[in-house]
């Protein structure tokens, strides 16, 4: 009996001293705690779904699962215990070359994206966003921003210009015989000839806003 206490006291006293572990390996990396090492198979961890993820007590920060369900892949809390935020580690990019692409779903950014040569760096492949309108009256939107918004109406139109912010811009299409009468909201509208009115059927507006009160139109117009 005390001569296996002393086996396992010996046993105890080694493993705590090194440091570092090796499995498949007596020479584990010295910049490694533990070192897996192996030609023929791989390492296995955690797998579970969603929910079960969502239902860790207090998650550390690091740790790392693999959800099965759902968008499935490798996830990674990158928060705290107390506030968890679970990142997938991506692999939805294709890089072949120099060039990155991305089909899966769509790609947003709260920054800006900036081209390499700022007189040679373009924009293709894009479709034109449209917003049709067919009736009377149209308010515009922050969701306007960048679009060709064309009107089709026999009667006048109103088009409401709210205050929304420096640099939003659009460009706007008389289909019909309605003319569209721009109509500042708590904003002015200026145009270098005093026209407030598109000029007839097909013709073409454009409006800019220099600040978030304050546009420019310009184009077809008339009164």
């Amino acid at each position: 009996m005390k001569k296996s206490v002393v086996i396992l006291f010996l046993c105890f006293v080694f493993l705590s001293g090194k440091a570092q572990t090796g499995i498949g390996t007596t020479t584990p990396d010295s910049s490694a705690k533990l070192e897996v090492s192996s030609t023929t198979k791989g390492i296995l961890i955690p797998r579970m779904t969603s929910v079960q993820k969502a239902a860790i007590v207090s998650p550390a920060n690091g740790l790392f699962v693999y959800q099965t369900d759902g968008v499935s892949g490798f996830y990674v809390n990158t928060g705290t215990s107390a506030s968890p935020i679970w990142q997938r580690i991506n692999t939805d990019w294709t890089k072949s070359g120099t060039d990155i692409s991305y089909s899966t779903g769509n790609v947003s950014t709260t920054g800006s994206l900036t081209g390499g040569n700022s007189a040679t760096s373009t924009l293709a492949g894009f479709s034109a966003n449209m917003n049709t309108q067919t009736g009377t009256t149209y308010t515009l939107a922050t969701t306007d921003n960048g679009k060709i918004i064309t009107i089709n109406n026999a009667s006048p139109i109103t088009l409401t210009v709210p205050s929304l912010f420096a640099g939003f811009n659009c460009m706007i299409i008389q289909l019909g015989a309605g003319q569209i009468t721009l109509s500042g909201s708590g904003t002015t509208i200026t145009n270098r000839s005093g026209f407030t009115k598109s000029g007839g059927a097909n013709a073409i507006v454009t409006l800019i806003a220099i600040s978030n009160t304050s546009y420019i139109s310009g184009g077809d117009m008339s009164n």
